[in-house]
Order: structure tokens, then C-alpha cells, then sequence
């Protein structure tokens, strides 16, 4: 995952059931596959402070991009311009550019009015925690792969008190058409979920909104579409992943190389089995999910979302329009 620092100002196989639609309310998208013994990129590695041209390059490569937001209105023309750099370099036509530029535009117009837990320290002006953050990446959902555009803000809940239903704003209303726009450019792939920061001096709670848009497959890089992952890589790397969102404290992993499964107990109540096929883990008392072993964004993701619900008394809820 490639991480950019904020701004120094704030105008910066499964027996049991599985959850029908579950992979795609909570695709993620492929990391960057590190050596689990080498833990995640070092903050001052390459490409961790690379502009966004060069961040578009590092997408296509399989990497996580993730940008802070500034605190005021610029926010907006900032996630345009990111996402319109970095969907460029994949080849989306022209069309998709422009409708992704508006939706990005939105989801982080939306921010604007999510930063009560912006966390500052002494008097520098700067945050250093709970900022806004736009995350990029791709995944594969559905057999298709897609870019995915995550706007992060550290607000569980919504300015309203429940989330906004696509269609559900009145033609003269101020608030809840930023989503209603985002549901319909994006032919219903959108949704939130709880989720954590990945940026600042420590994680913060709060939750991302996204919105997908298809890529031909013929942009994929190669590695990222034919990748073979044992399964104590993958828990290995889940390992260090979670850690890197700050739940590495009680995490407890089992099986090792030449084995054919590995355990990773996140938390009590959340176990994940990494199995030569698959990673599964139970989203409840009978519902249980699973992802491809190359897709450890969306693992991890999934898992952190999981933990920030039975830790949260929001009561907000995963949610994506047009799967129920």
C-alpha cells in the first residue's frame, strides 16, 4: 500500500452457508504483496511520497493509493484530480473519467461534514489523526475487475442520523443528493461500511463510502490476475495488514509453511482460515464469507470493518445499494 503524508495545513470451499452477495458488498482490492517476513513499506520507501501521476503507475502495479483530504471545500477539486490522474493511467474511457471525477467529488464533499473526530495535537494546525483519506485500488468482483473509489472520514455515523437512501432526497433538498448522484453514475456499485483510518500517528474509527467502475482486464497488470499464494503467506500477510490498521494486539496466528491451512484468530468470536483455495472466515452465527487468496485488501478490509462493528454502538451497518 502506497501512503501519502498529510498535509502540512489543514487545507490538505465452504460447507457452511455463505452470505449470498457478501463478496460483492465488501470487495476490496489487491494490495501490494510484501515479503511476510519483511512486514509492510516503510514510510519512507519508494513511491510512498510519489505524486499522483506517479501513484497511477504504482496502481497498475497492484497497489493500494491513499491520499489525505484537506479540511475545507478543496477537498473536492483535490479528489478530482486524483482520481482523474489515476484512472487515466488505466486506460477507462473518457466517460467514465468524467462520471468517476463527480462521484469522487462527492464522496469527498461529503467528509466536509464528518469532522468532529479530526484529532489535533498542541497547537500545530496540521491533524494527526482522523483526517479524511481518498483510497484507490482494484479488485475483482463478479469475475470483473474494477477500480474502486473509497472516501474514508472518522465519523461512524451520518450527519442526519441515518445513512441517506439513494432516491430518497426531495428535488428541493440541500443534503443527501451527494449520494443519490453517486448511485446513479455508478449503476448501484456504491456502498459504506465502519471502517478505520490509514493515515496519521495512530488509527481512528469512522467509516468509507465507495463507488466502482469496470476496467478492462486487458489493463490489469498480469501478476496480479495469475498471482499463487500459500495459505500461511496469506495469513502472514493478513498479520501484518491488520496489525499496520492497529488490531495487532490480539491476534494469534497457527500453521506455518508446508501445511495446508492457517489460522488467524483476529479477536474473540473472529477467526479467519486461510485454505489453499480459499479464506473464509463467519461474518455471524451462520453466515460465513470468503474471498480469493490474492485478495488480501479486501480481507483485511472486511475483517476491520467486522471488529469496528462489535466494538461500535452506532448502529450503522454494512450496506451497499442495489445488493439488499
Amino acid at each position: 500500500m502506497l501512503r501519502f503524508p498529510i498535509a502540512a495545513t489543514p487545507p490538505q470451499v465452504v460447507s457452511a452457508p455463505v452470505a449470498p452477495g457478501a463478496a460483492g458488498r465488501w470487495r476490496g482490492g489487491p494490495a501490494a504483496i510484501t515479503d511476510p517476513e519483511a512486514g509492510h513499506e516503510a514510510a519512507d520507501s519508494p513511491g510512498a511520497g510519489a505524486s499522483p501521476v506517479a501513484g497511477g503507475a504504482s496502481l497498475v502495479a497492484g497497489d493500494c493509493l491513499v491520499w489525505p483530504l484537506s479540511l475545507d471545500a478543496t477537498c473536492a477539486g483535490e479528489s478530482r484530480r486524483m482520481f482523474s490522474e489515476t484512472a487515466s493511467g488505466l486506460g477507462l474511457p473518457d466517460d467514465l473519467i468524467y462520471d468517476g471525477m463527480t462521484m469522487a467529488s462527492e464522496l469527498a464533499a461529503n467528509t466536509l461534514y464528518a469532522q468532529e473526530n479530526v484529532q489535533y495535537e498542541g497547537v500545530a494546525p496540521a491533524p494527526v489523526a482522523g483526517a479524511p483519506e481518498l483510497w484507490l485500488y482494484l479488485r475483482c468482483a463478479a469475475g470483473r475487475w474494477e477500480l474502486v473509489c473509497k472516501a474514508f472520514d472518522s465519523l461512524a455515523g451520518w450527519k442526519c442520523g441515518s445513512a441517506p437512501a439513494p432516491g430518497g432526497a426531495q428535488p428541493e433538498a440541500v443534503d443527501g443528493r451527494g449520494l443519490q448522484v453517486v448511485a446513479g453514475l455508478s449503476g448501484g456499485r456504491w456502498g459504506y461500511h465502519l471502517s478505520r483510518s490509514r493515515l496519521g500517528h495512530w488509527q481512528v474509527p469512522g467509516k468509507a463510502v465507495w463507488f466502482a467502475q469496470p476496467v478492462q482486464a486487458g489493463r490489469v497488470p498480469a501478476r496480479l490476475k495469475r498471482a499463487r499464494l500459500l495459505p500461511w503467506q496469506v495469513s502472514r500477510q493478513l498479520e501484518v495488514m491488520l496489525a499496520d490498521r492497529g488490531l495487532g494486539d490480539s491476534i494469534l496466528r497457527a500453521g506455518e509453511a508446508g501445511t495446508g491451512i492457517s489460522v488467524l484468530s483476529v479477536r474473540r468470536g473472529l477467526t479467519v482460515w486461510c485454505l489453499p483455495n480459499t479464506v473464509m472466515w463467519r461474518a455471524s452465527s451462520d453466515i460465513y464469507e470468503q474471498r480469493m487468496l490474492t485478495d488480501l485488501e479486501d480481507t483485511a478490509e472486511r475483517i476491520v470493518s467486522l471488529c469496528e462493528e462489535m466494538d461500535s454502538d452506532s448502529g450503522l451497518g454494512a450496506k451497499t445499494a442495489g445488493d439488499g
